[in-house]
């Protein structure tokens, strides 16, 4: 097969996701063939990367997306322009092959996924980050989330969740069915939506979803992915790929490392609230703040030669609020920029620790970064969705304060022991050694129908 005749049209998906994981895969692609990127505005670093040839050979030209950065435009003129994007890079370059992050999710990937297979390419949809949770358990823990913050206390909550599954319909009608017949598509009818949390990655345009693990592999099924798509591909921190990022990315000088010894909490994204898995009980923002600080005030105490960073999700939206309550518990807490990429902290850190919510995806990228370092999942509160690391692999889950504190004294002591499950990672003929591969396999499938 020769393989310069095939030409891939690769899109970064959301920056994030394409710095931790996807990066890896156009590693690999760009060795063996053309190239176009189709990519968001990326941080600095990464943005530098992308255009040096030692490491993307094979990329040809490199052309803005902006679905999820960039200058912000009405919701008819994003969606004409996403359009006309997607038809405009198929037409111009004709590929064989489109590979993104999802085939479900975003308007830019629909577009380009339908209108790629029409032109008789095939599509890839490589898992941008680990599945947390599958479909039904990531929809109520949103339903709650969504009438809490966005109908008023004083309503019964029976019907704040009516009125959210009503908004849910509404925000899934126009995404799937009013955008596309504006540009003159058809609705993208189907089972899977990310806005009803319903189905996953896999259920639409793509020839296969690529997962990391049997871990992922389950969730998909059980989401209704049909098991003949589903390849599982290690995370590119597994593979051989990884000695790109240590390269690029891991074990760079970092102006940001001070002497002695640091441990890193990470936050969740934009939501201050919660529920507990019990009766789903309301978890307040002050509820969250008191145990954060109970957290941070015990760590000060067991570790009092530490430096202690903060690194918020960039989506948190009470910074103040952080810098007021935590920081000013002890002089050795830094709350950080909440948009510096998180690998350096992870990096530079001796402990990675999650604070409630847990369910944050940074972990597991910390669990493949460093996979040595002690790694906490902390679900204090008994959260929904707050176990999702239970019997993770490198990632210890600790669920009282009484729990934590022993953990941190057999670190500084240097007595502490990783954990291991020994998590098999390989599923008979479905499990590829790189994205060449799985290319390959799936140039050989037959086609699946456009919907």
């Amino acid at each position: 097969m020769d393989k310069k005749t095939h030409r891939i049209l690769f899109y970064t998906y959301h920056p994030r996701a394409f710095r931790t994981t996807l990066i890896g895969h156009l590693y690999e692609v760009a060795q063996s063939f053309p190239v176009i990127l189709l990519s968001e505005q990326l941080d600095p670093e990464t943005e530098n990367i992308i255009h040096d040839k030692q490491y993307f050979p094979n990329v040809e030209a490199i052309i803005k997306v902006n679905q999820f950065t960039g200058v912000r435009k009405n919701i008819l003129k994003h969606n004409k322009a996403l359009y006309q994007l997607a038809k405009r890079v198929v037409k111009q370059y004709d590929p064989d092959i489109i590979i993104t992050g999802s085939d479900m999710h975003s308007l830019f990937d629909l577009y380009l996924t339908r209108i790629g297979k029409r032109k008789g390419a095939r599509v890839i949809a490589i898992q941008p980050a680990v599945n947390v949770a599958d479909a039904s358990k990531r929809s109520l823990w949103q339903d709650l989330t969504n009438a809490y913050q966005k109908f008023p206390i004083w309503l019964p909550l029976f019907l704040r969740l009516i009125f959210v599954q009503w908004r849910k319909y509404a925000g899934h009608s126009i995404h799937y069915y009013v955008l596309p017949l504006l540009v003159g598509e058809k609705p993208f009818f189907g089972k899977s939506s990310h806005i009803l949390r319903k189905g996953n990655s896999g259920m639409r345009n793509s020839d296969c979803q690529v997962g990391f693990s049997q871990w992922d592999y389950d969730i998909f099924q059980q989401d209704g992915v049909p098991s003949e798509r589903i390849f599982i591909l290690p995370h590119p921190l597994m593979r051989e790929t990884r000695k790109f990022f240590e390269k690029v990315y891991l074990h760079s000088e970092d102006k940001h490392h001070e002497q002695g010894k640091t441990i890193t909490f990470m936050l969740q994204g934009d939501i201050p609230i919660g529920f507990r898995r019990e009766d789903y009980s309301l978890i307040s923002l002050e509820d969250r703040i008191q145990t954060w600080k109970a957290i941070l005030s015990t760590t000060v105490q067991l570790l009092p030669h530490w430096k202690i960073f903060i690194k918020p999700h960039p989506a948190t939206m009470i910074l103040d609020l952080l810098q007021e309550r935590l920081v000013s518990i002890a002089d050795s807490i830094t709350l950080v920029n909440a948009h510096e990429p998180s690998d350096i902290y992870i990096e530079q850190s001796d402990i990675i620790v999650g604070l409630p919510f847990s369910g944050t995806t940074t972990l597991y990228t910390a669990s493949l970064q460093c996979p040595e370092k002690p790694i906490l999942a902390l679900d204090i509160h008994h959260e929904f969705l707050g176990d999702v690391y239970r019997n993770f692999e490198g990632i210890e889950y600790v669920d009282s304060m009484e729990a934590f504190m022993p953990i941190l004294r057999a670190i500084k002591d240097n007595v502490y022991q990783k954990k291991y499950n020994n998590q098999s990672i390989t599923i008979e003929n479905r499990t590829f050694n790189n994205t060449i591969d799985v290319i390959n396999q799936v140039l050989k499938k037959k086609r699946t129908p456009c919907m």
